[in-house]
Protein backbone atom coordinates (compact mmCIF):
# COMPACT_ATOMS: atom_id res chain seq x y z
CA UNK A 1 0.00 0.00 0.00
CA UNK A 2 1.36 3.17 -0.94
CA UNK A 3 1.89 6.05 1.36
CA UNK A 4 -0.23 9.27 1.34
CA UNK A 5 1.74 12.57 1.09
CA UNK A 6 0.03 16.14 1.39
CA UNK A 7 2.36 19.20 -0.18
CA UNK A 8 1.18 22.74 1.06
CA UNK A 9 3.19 25.13 -1.18
CA UNK A 10 1.92 28.24 -2.96
CA UNK A 11 4.95 28.14 -5.56
CA UNK A 12 3.96 26.62 -8.21
CA UNK A 13 7.11 24.79 -9.83
CA UNK A 14 7.98 23.69 -6.37
CA UNK A 15 4.99 22.09 -6.04
CA UNK A 16 4.86 20.45 -8.97
CA UNK A 17 8.08 19.15 -8.46
CA UNK A 18 7.46 18.18 -5.39
CA UNK A 19 4.32 16.54 -6.97
CA UNK A 20 6.13 14.60 -9.37
CA UNK A 21 9.19 13.70 -7.26
CA UNK A 22 7.12 11.70 -4.48
CA UNK A 23 4.79 10.10 -7.39
CA UNK A 24 7.79 8.82 -9.10
CA UNK A 25 8.66 7.17 -6.26
CA UNK A 26 5.27 5.30 -5.41
CA UNK A 27 3.87 7.95 -3.18
CA UNK A 28 -0.20 9.34 -3.61
CA UNK A 29 -0.03 12.57 -3.57
CA UNK A 30 -2.22 15.49 -3.16
CA UNK A 31 -1.51 19.43 -2.81
CA UNK A 32 -2.64 22.70 -1.97
CA UNK A 33 -1.54 26.03 -3.23
CA UNK A 34 -1.98 27.75 0.89
CA UNK A 35 -2.63 26.45 4.16
CA UNK A 36 -6.41 26.74 3.66
CA UNK A 37 -6.97 24.44 0.89
CA UNK A 38 -4.78 22.42 3.06
CA UNK A 39 -7.22 21.76 5.64
CA UNK A 40 -9.61 21.36 2.93
CA UNK A 41 -7.55 18.65 1.62
CA UNK A 42 -7.19 16.90 5.38
CA UNK A 43 -11.48 17.42 5.65
CA UNK A 44 -11.96 16.07 2.28
CA UNK A 45 -9.34 13.32 1.20
CA UNK A 46 -7.95 10.12 2.51
CA UNK A 47 -6.21 11.21 5.48
CA UNK A 48 -2.32 11.52 4.67
CA UNK A 49 0.74 9.70 6.47
CA UNK A 50 2.51 13.10 6.52
CA UNK A 51 2.23 16.58 5.31
CA UNK A 52 5.16 18.84 3.53
CA UNK A 53 4.58 22.17 4.12
CA UNK A 54 5.76 25.95 3.22
CA UNK A 55 5.65 28.25 6.25
CA UNK A 56 5.27 31.94 3.89
CA UNK A 57 2.13 31.44 1.90
CA UNK A 58 -0.81 34.04 0.73
CA UNK A 59 -4.01 33.17 2.41
CA UNK A 60 -3.28 31.02 5.27
CA UNK A 61 0.33 30.42 5.99
CA UNK A 62 1.90 27.51 7.78
CA UNK A 63 1.97 28.73 11.05
CA UNK A 64 -1.60 29.12 11.24
CA UNK A 65 -2.53 25.69 9.15
CA UNK A 66 -0.19 23.80 11.84
CA UNK A 67 -2.19 25.93 14.63
CA UNK A 68 -5.44 24.47 13.31
CA UNK A 69 -4.09 20.97 12.32
CA UNK A 70 -3.20 20.47 16.21
CA UNK A 71 -6.50 21.36 17.57
CA UNK A 72 -7.81 18.40 15.73
CA UNK A 73 -7.48 14.92 17.30
CA UNK A 74 -6.75 13.12 14.26
CA UNK A 75 -4.68 15.25 12.32
CA UNK A 76 -2.82 16.26 15.29
CA UNK A 77 -1.35 13.10 14.68
CA UNK A 78 0.01 13.53 11.18
CA UNK A 79 3.82 14.18 11.09
CA UNK A 80 4.97 17.78 9.68
CA UNK A 81 7.94 18.34 7.85
CA UNK A 82 7.99 22.00 7.15
CA UNK A 83 9.96 23.60 4.69
CA UNK A 84 11.10 27.03 4.24
CA UNK A 85 13.52 29.51 3.29
CA UNK A 86 12.13 32.51 6.28
CA UNK A 87 15.16 33.70 8.49
CA UNK A 88 14.55 32.01 11.88
CA UNK A 89 11.58 29.71 11.01
CA UNK A 90 13.28 26.70 12.38
CA UNK A 91 13.26 28.16 15.65
CA UNK A 92 9.97 29.95 15.38
CA UNK A 93 8.37 26.37 14.66
CA UNK A 94 9.84 25.04 18.01
CA UNK A 95 6.36 25.79 19.66
CA UNK A 96 4.32 23.59 17.23
CA UNK A 97 5.55 20.29 17.46
CA UNK A 98 6.72 19.88 13.96
CA UNK A 99 8.22 16.47 12.91
CA UNK A 100 11.02 17.95 10.67
CA UNK A 101 12.73 21.28 9.52
CA UNK A 102 14.23 21.32 6.31
CA UNK A 103 15.47 25.00 4.94
CA UNK A 104 15.19 25.83 1.42
CA UNK A 105 16.46 25.42 -1.12
CA UNK A 106 16.33 21.92 -0.09
CA UNK A 107 18.24 19.46 -1.96
CA UNK A 108 15.60 16.30 -3.42
CA UNK A 109 17.60 13.60 -1.95
CA UNK A 110 17.14 15.43 1.46
CA UNK A 111 13.13 15.64 0.90
CA UNK A 112 13.23 12.08 -0.70
CA UNK A 113 15.14 10.78 2.43
CA UNK A 114 12.79 13.06 5.11
CA UNK A 115 9.70 11.91 3.76
CA UNK A 116 10.93 7.70 3.89
CA UNK A 117 12.09 8.30 7.55
CA UNK A 118 8.77 10.07 8.39
CA UNK A 119 5.90 8.55 6.71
Amino acid sequence: MSKRILVVEDDNSIRELLVELLQSEGYEVASAVNGLEGLKSLQTQPQPDLILIDLMMPVMDGYSFRTEQMKHPIWSKIPVVVMSAEANAKEKMKNFSITAFLSKPVELDTILKTVEMYS
